[in-house]
This record gives structure tokens, sequence and C-alpha cells, in this order.
């Protein structure tokens, strides 16, 4: 991540400017990094509590779109389950396990992005997330993904990078309120 100064990351402008999305050389992986104007345990709780997700993680999907499920259990060997319908495309959920729970520092999952109704299938997509305290109660989260297929860099950043911007932005909304 490019160095910013404190005085940016005051700002929603400045913490959107903090967001850094790369993808592996090879399409197999990427990483996004950004900053969070709340601290650690606000940003775990954001990730994991189902009330929070139904606010910010539909923010990345097309307008119409709607949050049909979301679950969460956040402990080791818990579930997670969000689904969603995205007009022109359907039914759209992600089954997931949780394999590390940190709570505040992180968590660690394991993924399945389903199509058109139906159950998990095929190897999981694994993730990791930390929550870094910073000054001033601020958070950086790192985000490390390993997808079992690899991703079309054009398509990945027009629609997954895309998506997660727009998600993560409406997150730090919520959370620094």
């Amino acid at each position: 991540m490019t160095d910013v100064t404190p005085a940016d990351l005051s700002t929603l402008d400045g913490r959107i400017a903090s967001a850094r999305i790369s993808l592996s050389e090879d399409g197999s992986s990427y990483t996004a990094e950004r900053v969070f104007g709340a601290p650690p345990a606000r940003v775990y709780r954001a990730f994991t509590d189902p009330q929070d997700l139904r606010v910010w993680f539909p923010a990345g999907a097309p307008e119409g779109s709607k949050m049909t499920t979301c679950e969460s259990d956040p402990i080791a060997g818990g579930t997670y389950r969000y689904e969603m319908t995205i007009p022109g495309f359907g039914e759209i959920a992600w089954h997931g396990t949780y394999t590390r729970v940190d709570p505040p520092n992180g968590l660690d999952a394991e993924e399945w992005f389903v199509m058109g109704g139906g159950g998990p299938d095929g190897p999981p997509t694994t993730q990791t997330l930390t929550f870094d305290a910073l000054e001033g109660g601020m958070t950086k989260m790192t985000m490390a993904v390993r997808m079992p297929d690899p991703q079309d860099p054009d398509e990945f950043m027009e629609q997954s990078a895309a998506g997660l911007t727009t998600s993560l932005t409406a997150m730090d909304r919520l959370i620094s309120a």
C-alpha cells in the first residue's frame, strides 16, 4: 500500500484512496488492502454480523439486487451463507466455513460461490482477513484470497474488484458513522 498521511485517512475520500486490489500474475489469487475509519473490533463485527452485512455487502451488486439470506456463525468451524437475487443473472450465493476466528484481529474462511441455486461444489476459495489497529482509531484490513480457478484480469478488475471496492466503501460509511 502506498503511504498515506494520517490527515488523508481522516476522511472517507482518503480512506477510499487507500484501497489497493491486486491480482496475481497467474490470476489465481488477489490481495486487497484498505483503511477503515473504525477500530478493529468494529471492522471485525461488520464482516461477521448479519445485521451489518445486510447493509454493506449488497452495495457492490447491480442496482435492484436483493439480499434474501444472510447468516453468519463466526466460530471456528461455523458457517455463513449470503444469497442474493440479481436482476438479469438470477440467484447467487456465497457458502462459507470459518477456519480461523480471532476477534478482533482477523479471520480465515473457505468459501464457495454458487450461481443459479444449488449447493457448494468443487474446491473452495480460501481467504484470510487481518485487521491491524492504526493511530486515530482506524484499521488497516488486508484480505488475501486464493481462488480455485484463474480469473481473467480485465473481467476480474471490472466486476469483482469494482464490486468489492463499492461494498467496502459502504461498509466504511456504516462503521465510521
